[in-house]
């Protein structure tokens, strides 16, 4: 299944920040698959790397193995309880 990504500048969620701009690009010869995700009014970037072995990731330069950042990061993507 292919997901489409909003690749335009300038696009806005409903309240209001900008949607991020994502390409994703498959493993070709010696390159590793990665995403590279824009902000969704600017240029900057952040490129995320990732191999075939599920072990390894590398988030804007920095590797690591998937627990550590999972430890990092799921926490601040679970919602909050009210």
């Amino acid at each position: 299944m292919v997901t489409k990504y909003n690749t335009k500048l300038g696009i806005y969620e409903e309240c209001g920040g900008a949607k991020l701009r994502i390409w994703h690009r498959k493993r070709k010869g010696i390159d590793s698959a990665r995403y590279l995700i824009k902000c969704g009014d600017c240029d900057q970037k952040l490129e995320i790397y990732y191999g075939d072995e599920d072990t390894f990731l590398e988030i804007g330069g920095v590797h690591a193995t998937l627990n550590e950042w999972r430890k990092i990061l799921l926490p601040l993507l679970k919602e909050k309880e009210n």
